[in-house]
């Protein structure tokens, strides 16, 4: 047993370094005491939409693409509760739904200005109207060595380019290296990071962006592919 937590320790470091496998680790004990409490830790990246498609116009024909500006029924196939793609919605959200044989197998949702964020107590502002903000990319595990994670991005890339939309911003969980890795050969570049401590209804913030900390209310922070600032 000693041995297996040290050897998982080992791959922790070399994974994420030092410091941050420390706080991974005291995330999951937060987390055994309390549900409502842990580290949230995240990386902010502008990822510049692509200069030409992913794949070939004869690639990813069986994939049909949907904007959603409303619940539709087919979103049920998330797992997400009502109530949050209510709010996703109300905060004038759109979803990109990818459909397959009439079932939902991908999705990326972004919406334009700012996003509430749904983990934490935190509202992100961008900084100008060349950008929108990207979150819960879903591609079905059937998927995902197929064509499809390519595809969606190639669909949101032309959808968005003739509005003007130069840049997509989102957050990225600093815990999980997969997706870091990932945005990194999509070509994205760094934007800012903050880390957030909840212990019940109490909430402490340290970021390197404007206020820089927090103790409770809703902080924003102003995201943009030049660095970031708080207002």
């Amino acid at each position: 047993m000693l041995l297996s937590i040290l050897k998982r320790c080992s791959t922790l470091v070399r994974e994420l370094g030092v410091g941050i496998a420390f706080l991974y680790l005291l995330d999951r004990l937060l987390r055994r005491i309390h549900h409502r409490c842990g580290f949230y830790y995240y990386l902010f990246v502008a990822q510049p939409l692509a200069d030409k498609p992913r794949l070939p116009p004869s690639r990813g024909k069986a994939y049909l693409f949907r904007l959603l500006h409303a619940p539709d029924p087919i979103l049920n196939a998330l797992g997400r509760p009502p109530a949050v793609i209510r709010e996703r919605f109300f905060q004038e959200a759109q979803c990109l739904a990818a459909v397959k044989n009439e079932v939902l197998v991908g999705c990326i949702w972004f919406v334009r200005k700012c996003y509430v964020e749904d983990e934490v107590r935190v509202d992100y502002s961008l900084q100008d109207e060349s950008c929108v903000w990207d979150f819960d990319v879903f591609v079905a595990e059937s998927e995902r060595l197929g064509f499809l994670f390519a595809k969606q991005w190639d669909t949101f890339d032309a959808l968005l380019k003739p509005q003007g939309i130069r840049y997509t911003v989102s957050r990225i969980n600093a815990f999980n290296q997969r997706s870091v890795a990932s945005h990194r050969r999509l070509g994205a570049q760094d934007c800012g990071r903050a880390l957030f401590l909840r212990l019940g209804p109490y909430q402490w913030m340290l970021s390197n962006q404007r206020p820089f900390i927090a103790f409770g209310g809703r902080p924003k922070l102003q995201i943009g592919p030049k660095g970031a600032s708080a207002s």
